[in-house]
């Protein structure tokens, strides 16, 4: 690409960020030269990096740029200003610095849309006895095998990407492709799946086979982070907005900016998109089910994708209490556990994640995106309206 000066200073002070807070850029797949050279720099402290955002801030108005990109860009900054503020340990209150990231304001959700939750998972999960004890053995039962897992999963993305190509006719780019990998006994992983977008149409998709691979999953994981979730989001907006308009700022995704919030709100709708949730029940069952003989009926799988769709809303209020109403541990475990729907391992994984300042915020992105793309366009978007949003740039404050 053609970088500007400007762009080249807006990059650079991202990958420098990036030195104090690893993990904060997701992916960056400019000028490698770029990178290389930050890499082998002194890390620059906190006081030069505002110093440097201060005067991209100032700067951008002498761009010429459209005012939708401009306003973009603003936004994009403002976000990067407030990390380093925080990395300066300059006080911010948690809501504030939530805005100023992520371009939208956090409420707290009413508790009381969580008061049957325990009842609707019961009954959705069948029998008697302790609703704990019911879906553990149902994990165990529906839990794919090492040996498979990798098979299963490519099968799913397959399925996934079939139907993008079919609903979204000539949209991904011709030389796109995922590269599935298996990662085992890293400690450092606490996701089933994470896509790394490595640029060039191209995404690796990591699957960790020793946490929580179940085939009743393994559709809506290939639509999130593959069709058409992150990996179509990312290889088109790569070959619209930085190949072809030569837009510097998205060859980077920064975990803490507005952006990540739509993408993942995209992801969460993306297995929607592509088929009902019947269709979905019984494509899992024939495609992706080691022995359908010994599943629960249709309706009642129908049933539990149904109410887990309210799980995002509960680690959403689990990291509001943690973060905003700064429950300790003790605390956090028993509001957790109260439900009987996630284990107490799982509990300490995702305290482990909120103490982590890089990934301490992503609990609220999913609902928080699912429910900016749902106020703007309805229970779920049209096709036309959910290609221009894995097309074209978007703050959440436009959908609002």
């Amino acid at each position: 690409m053609k970088l500007s000066e400007y762009g080249r200073r807006f990059l650079n002070l991202t990958l420098r960020i990036d030195k104090h807070n690893k993990g904060y850029v997701d992916f960056y797949i400019g000028p490698k030269k770029l990178r290389k050279i930050v890499d082998n720099e002194v890390i620059t402290s906190p006081n030069k990096l505002l110093s440097d955002c201060k005067a991209l801030q100032k700067d951008l108005f002498k761009q010429g740029y459209d005012k939708k990109r401009e306003r973009y860009l603003e936004k994009t900054l403002i976000s990067m200003r407030t990390s380093i503020e925080i990395l300066s340990d300059i006080d911010i209150p948690i809501k504030e610095q939530f805005s100023k990231l992520y371009d939208v304001v956090l409420q707290p959700v009413k508790e009381s849309e969580l008061d049957n939750l325990k009842e609707e998972f019961s009954a959705a999960y069948g029998d008697s006895g302790s609703l704990e004890k019911r879906m553990n053995d149902l994990r165990v039962r529906r839990t794919v095998p090492e040996g498979k897992v990798f098979e299963l999963y490519k099968k799913a993305l397959n399925i996934t990407r079939e139907r993008t190509k079919k609903l979204f006719v000539n949209l991904l780019p011709q030389k796109e492709r995922i590269v599935l990998e298996l990662v085992k006994n890293n400690d450092e992983i606490k996701w089933s799946y994470y896509n790394w977008y490595v640029g060039n149409f191209c995404s690796r998709i990591e699957v960790n086979p020793n946490y929580n691979i179940y085939w009743t999953g393994l559709l809506s994981s290939a639509a999130h982070e593959g069709y058409p979730g992150h990996h179509t989001e990312f290889a088109i907006k790569e070959r619209v907005l930085y190949r072809e308009l030569n837009q510097f700022e998205h060859s980077i995704l920064l975990l803490h900016s507005p952006k990540l919030i739509l993408s993942e709100g995209i992801a969460e709708l993306a297995l929607k998109m592509l088929f009902s949730n019947r269709e979905a029940v019984e494509i899992s069952l024939r495609e992706l089910c080691p022995d359908s003989s010994n599943e629960d009926s249709l309706e009642m799988m129908m049933a539990q994708n149904k109410v887990k769709g309210k799980i995002t809303l509960f680690w959403y209020n689990f990291a509001y209490h943690a973060l905003i109403d700064k429950y300790n541990d003790e605390q956090l475990i028993r509001y957790g556990t109260n439900f009987e729907i996630v284990s107490k391992e799982t509990i300490k994984i995702q305290l482990k994640k909120i103490s982590n300042p890089v990934y301490s915020k992503n609990a609220f992105m999913y609902n928080l995106g699912s429910n900016l793309i749902k106020y703007k366009y309805g229970k779920l978007p049209s096709v036309k309206n959910f290609q221009n949003l894995i097309t074209n740039p978007h703050l959440p404050s436009d959908l609002i």
